[in-house]
């Protein structure tokens, strides 16, 4: 049971993040439409998704550990 509910939680939060990505890569196309310069969106773009994979490398280190 507890187990299931851990893998539930896990696919939850990598939906979540998933969205995240999606929503700054629509966020990245706004700003370009908007007249930003591409390489300033894509260094922009960049930089939130660094903050994603943080996110990620925790929850990865976070699920080995309740693994162990």
């Amino acid at each position: 049971m507890q187990r299931n509910r851990q893998n539930f939680i896990n696919k939850a939060i990598t939906l979540l993040l998933v969205m995240q990505l999606f929503l700054i890569g629509l966020q990245g196309k706004m700003k370009i439409d908007e007249g930003d310069s591409t390489l300033e969106v894509l260094i922009w773009m960049i930089n939130q998704s660094i903050v994603v994979l943080q996110k990620v490398n925790r929850q990865e280190k976070q699920q080995n550990k309740n693994n162990h």
